[in-house]
């Protein structure tokens, strides 16, 4: 399985880079760019090039957006639209990569997107609601 990482400015980017610090090199990460002055048309080129140029299935890429409706999520949801990539998932994060570069390897696009929307409630916590959980010393 292959991921397209794009969000605002160099987010994909950023997010490669965290993930091959922690698990090391990841090649089936393809992260862009989406800078001020580009526009949908100069972003759908930028995916398509991608896909083009490593070769990638359209029925093993998922694509990871930073946002819902921004225009990386809009741009990427016309390309799977017209099936030029299997899905797309809003909400780009570190622990989403992290999982996502676990998977690589294993199951199909639609598990693993199954997968990722069942574990994300699980990678936003609050300190104060984590400290609500734990039980007062008097408690022993």
């Amino acid at each position: 399985m292959d991921f397209i990482l794009v969000g605002h400015g160099t987010t994909g980017i950023a997010m490669k880079n965290a993930v091959e610090m922690i698990f090391g090199e990841s090649p089936s990460f393809y992260p862009l760019s989406f800078k001020p002055g580009e526009g949908l048309t100069d972003l759908s080129k930028k995916i398509e090039k991608t896909i083009d140029d490593h070769s990638l299935s359209s029925d093993r890429t998922l694509v990871v957006t930073d946002l819902f409706c921004g225009t990386p999520y809009n741009v990427s949801a016309a390309l799977a639209m017209k099936g030029k990539v299997k899905d797309v998932i809003a909400g780009m994060s570190l622990p989403i990569c992290l999982e996502l570069a676990q998977a690589a390897d294993k199951g199909t696009v639609s598990e693993t997107v199954e997968h990722i929307i069942q574990a994300s409630p699980a990678y936003t916590r609050a300190l104060s609601k984590e400290l609500q959980k734990q039980p007062d010393e008097g408690d022993f």
